[in-house]
């Protein structure tokens, strides 16, 4: 009888030592789509459907270019490339220069993510610049692509 339960017994460590194998396998599988899924959040329906009302003329860049200088610059740099003073504090703020936008494409995306913040790198501005304010900015940000 005493040999009847170590055998249930190595029999069972079997099955817990299955079961933590199993489960390692599966994070190497899902995890990484989980982060990936992370790095580039999904614009919400709201945002998307949020259409700039200015033009992106000269005097409207003008405007956005004179808040992001005030605003922006001390992290995403003079140009736009995320290479700002700010940005060798551990952030990796956004270069806008390059194709890439992490957090949204649309108009209505940016200027929610500027009103409202993304992470503590990147909080709100919505105390510190009007609406009008971000629509100037965000059409300066288009041109700094082109």
């Amino acid at each position: 009888m005493h040999r009847r339960n170590d055998r249930r017994e190595t029999i069972a460590r079997g099955w817990d030592r299955n079961a933590v194998l199993c489960g390692f396998i599966g994070c190497l599988f899902f995890l990484p789509g989980i982060t990936v899924a992370q790095d580039r959040p999904s614009e919400p329906p709201e945002a998307q459907a949020m259409e700039n009302p200015f033009e992106s003329t000269a005097d409207s860049r003008r405007i956005g270019r004179q808040r992001y200088v005030f605003m922006c610059r001390e992290c995403h740099g003079n140009s736009g490339r995320g290479d700002g003073d700010m940005s060798h504090a551990g952030g990796v703020p956004s270069d806008f220069t390059d194709d890439v936008w992490k957090y949204g494409e649309s108009d209505g995306a940016l200027f929610t993510v500027i009103k409202d913040g993304v992470t503590a790198d990147m909080q709100s501005y919505a105390n510190r610049l009007s609406d009008d304010d971000i629509w100037h900015v965000i059409n300066y940000l288009r041109s700094l692509a082109e």
